[in-house]
């Protein structure tokens, strides 16, 4: 019995040698295995990218001159009023408008400093602006999330400028030459005419006498009046156009009170006074009858 016992004895002191001795970890593996718990409960899945809600407008530029100013080109949103806007430097022949909230918009180009001369992108513009078309409504452009919206192009310098909305006077666009809204611009008026049996569409223009600003109207064919508003007050001299074209102009010289008789050979330009808040009447400019060159060209071809 008592050698039993003995070899029982032996035999629980070998599986106890042969069994894993618990250690405490040192400060290094208590480092690791911190580092590793902070890792797995810190650990996240991927979260999805936040949905794209602008789009962009993108389009060329040009000008009815030689070279194309600089210019304030807005994107007004048709439902909401809020405008965007890109402004571009001398001679820049493209632009693009980004982060435009999705919706639809109309997109017009001002002529720095002042904004008097507005290009529209309109269904002129995309018609060709030739003589034959006469749909001057404008274009709504659609922008969708995360696209650019190409070919905008507010190409259409014809219309009255008076018809669109004014330039943003927005002091945060830098170089921006806003003039006295309570100064009251004044107009021109007067009569059509023209030597053969009908009268053409015509582009009768004022331009500024003591600087190089003008503006313009475009009338349809037969349409025996005009009317030019929204002119600052100053010295004028007026213009009309065929067709827009400078090879036959007719203009309010000295020639139209003589009465255009063949011995009224006098075709200086008559200056015209514009004053705040009023119309001067009786400006026709209807002397088709000067030698070539005698006239301005016309601006805008």
């Amino acid at each position: 019995m008592k050698k039993i016992m003995l070899m029982i004895v032996v035999l629980a002191l070998s599986l106890t040698a042969c069994a894993p001795v618990a250690t405490t970890p040192n400060a290094q593996q208590l480092d690791e295995i911190v580092q590793a718990t902070f890792t797995a409960l810190t650990a996240q899945a991927p979260t999805a990218p936040p949905a794209v809600t602008t789009g962009s407008i993108s389009g060329n530029l040009s000008f009815p001159s030689e070279g194309i100013p600089p210019l304030l080109v807005v994107a007004f949103n048709s439902e909401t009023g809020q405008y965007y806007w890109v402004q571009t430097v001398q001679d820049q022949t493209t632009y693009q408008i980004d982060d435009l909230p999705v919706g639809s918009y109309t997109v017009f180009a001002y002529a720095l400093p002042d904004g008097k001369m507005v290009g529209a992108y309109d269904q002129f513009y995309v018609c060709g602006l030739h003589q034959g078309c006469n749909d001057l409504s404008l274009i709504e452009v659609e922008v969708q999330a995360g696209v650019v919206t190409p070919n905008i192009d507010p190409g259409d310098w014809y219309g009255d400028p008076t018809q669109w909305p004014s330039m943003p006077n927005d002091p945060s666009i830098p170089n921006l030459e806003v003039g006295d809204e309570t100064a009251e611009n004044g107009g021109i008026a007067g009569q059509l005419s023209y030597p053969s049996s009908f009268i053409p569409a015509m582009m009768v223009v004022a331009f500024e006498a003591n600087s190089e600003s003008y503006y313009y109207i475009l009338t349809n064919e037969n349409s025996s009046a005009y009317q030019i508003d929204n002119l600052p007050p100053g010295t004028y001299f007026v213009v009309a156009y065929p067709g827009g074209d400078s090879s036959y102009p007719g203009a309010y010289s000295q020639a139209v009170p003589c009465g255009l008789l063949a011995t009224c050979t006098d075709h200086s330009l008559i200056p015209v006074e514009v004053k705040s808040g009023e119309v001067t009447q009786g400006i026709n400019p209807g002397d088709f009858y000067a030698p070539p060159g005698t006239f301005p060209s016309a601006p805008l071809r």
